[in-house]
C-alpha cells in the first residue's frame, strides 16, 4: 500500500516540498521499511541535512495525562521517520511543553526559515482558528520563519479509515445483530464553534460509507441510526446522547424504544485524557441505567501511523504550488 493517495502525491511532488517529500513518495526509507517499527523513525530520520530550509512543526494539543502527551510524541516520531529529509519538531499549545515557540525556535537554529505548522486537531473548531494561528504568529515573530498553518484532519480518507479500524476491532468478536437493533453513538470533544455539530454529523455520516463487508460486522453500526453527543460546549450533552441512543433517538425517523439492543460507542478523539474518561463514565451510567442494552466503547484513534499519514499529507499542501518543477 503507498504511504498516500494518488492525489496527495501528486500535490507533493508540485509543491515547493518536493524535494523534501522526495524520498517519502518514492517509498525509500531506510531502516525498517514496513513503517511499523516502535516510535516509527528510521535511524537518521532526525538528521538535518543538506542544507534544506523548510521543516514540520507537529502541533500537539497538550494534555496532563501522561499516555495521551506521550501518545502525541509516538505521532511526532513517526511523522520524523516517513520524512528523512525534512525538519520535525513537536510543539504543545498549552499544558505542557515543549510550546509552540520553543518548537519554532529549534526549527530556526536548525536551518529552517519557512515551516508548516500541523496541527494534531481533529475539526475546524476555537482552537485551529483562534489559538494555535496566534502561538504559531507570536512563535514565527520570535524565531523569526514564515510559517503556515495545514488545515485540521478532518474527513481525511486515513481518518475514516482508522475510525472504521477501530470500530470493527471492537465489533469483531461480538454476535453481529440486525442494523434496526443498533446504534452508532459518535461523541466528539465539543466546541462553541456553530460548524461543531455539523463537522462530527458529517464525519459519522462518512465512516459509515464504503465499508467493506466482513463476517462479524456486516450487520453492524455502518447501516444503523447514528447519534451524536458531545463533552462539553455543545449539545447534545454526554447524557443527552446516551437517553437517545437507547431511546427512540433525536430524530423523527428514529425506531422505538424497545428495538435498541446494542449501542456502539465511538469517542471521536486522538490520545487518551480527562475527555474519555467522562466518555467512558457516561458508557457506564447508560449500562446501569438501560441494563437490557449492550453497551460497546470503541477505542480512541490513538498514535496510528495513519494517523502520521493524514497530518503529512496536510502539510504537504499547506504552501502554495506556485514554484515550476
Amino acid at each position: 500500500m503507498p504511504f498516500l493517495s494518488a492525489g496527495a502525491v501528486d500535490r507533493l511532488v508540485k509543491s515547493p516540498f518536493r524535494g523534501l517529500f522526495r524520498r517519502f513518495v518514492a517509498g525509500d526509507r531506510p531502516g525498517d521499511q514496513s513503517g511499523d517499527r516502535a516510535g516509527g523513525a528510521a535511524p537518521n530520520a532526525r538528521v538535518w541535512r543538506g542544507g534544506r530550509t523548510r521543516g514540520v512543526v507537529v502541533v500537539g494539543h497538550g494534555t496532563a495525562d501522561p499516555v495521551g502527551a506521550e501518545e502525541t510524541r509516538q505521532v511526532a516520531a513517526l511523522v520524523a521517520g516517513m520524512l528523512p529529509d525534512v525538519a520535525v519538531e513537536l510543539g504543545f499549545l498549552e499544558v505542557i511543553g515543549p510550546s509552540i515557540g520553543e518548537a519554532l525556535e529549534r526549527l530556526a537554529a536548525r536551518g529552517c526559515t519557512e515551516v508548516v505548522a500541523a496541527p494534531l486537531l481533529l475539526f475546524t473548531a476555537g482552537h485551529a482558528r483562534r489559538d494555535v494561528p496566534e502561538a504559531v504568529r507570536d512563535g514565527a515573530m520570535r524565531a523569526g520563519l514564515l510559517v503556515r498553518q495545514a488545515d485540521a484532519l478532518g474527513c481525511h480518507p486515513d481518518i475514516l479509515a482508522l475510525t472504521r479500524q477501530r470500530r470493527h476491532e471492537a465489533l469483531a468478536s461480538l454476535v453481529p445483530f440486525p442494523a434496526e437493533n443498533m446504534v452508532l453513538l459518535m461523541i466528539g470533544r465539543g466546541s462553541s464553534d456553530p460548524t461543531a455539530h455539523r463537522q462530527l454529523h458529517d464525519f459519522a455520516v462518512a465512516s459509515c460509507e464504503n465499508q467493506p463487508p466482513r463476517p462479524a460486522d456486516a450487520a453492524g453500526p455502518f447501516r444503523s441510526r447514528i447519534e451524536l453527543g458531545f463533552v462539553a460546549a455543545a449539545r447534545p450533552t454526554l447524557d443527552e446522547a446516551i437517553a437517545n441512543a437507547a431511546g427512540g433517538g433525536s430524530g423523527s425517523a428514529a425506531g422505538g424504544s424497545g428495538s435498541v439492543r446494542r449501542v456502539v460507542v465511538q469517542p471521536h478523539l486522538l490520545f487518551r485524557g480527562h475527555v474519555e474518561e467522562q466518555v467512558t463514565a457516561a458508557v457506564d451510567r447508560g449500562r446501569r441505567e438501560h441494563p437490557g442494552i449492550e453497551w460497546v466503547q470503541v477505542q480512541r484513534l490513538g498514535a496510528d501511523r495513519l494517523v502520521a499519514r493524514a497530518l503529512i499529507d496536510r502539510a504537504a499542501v499547506a504552501f502554495p504550488d506556485e514554484v515550476a518543477s
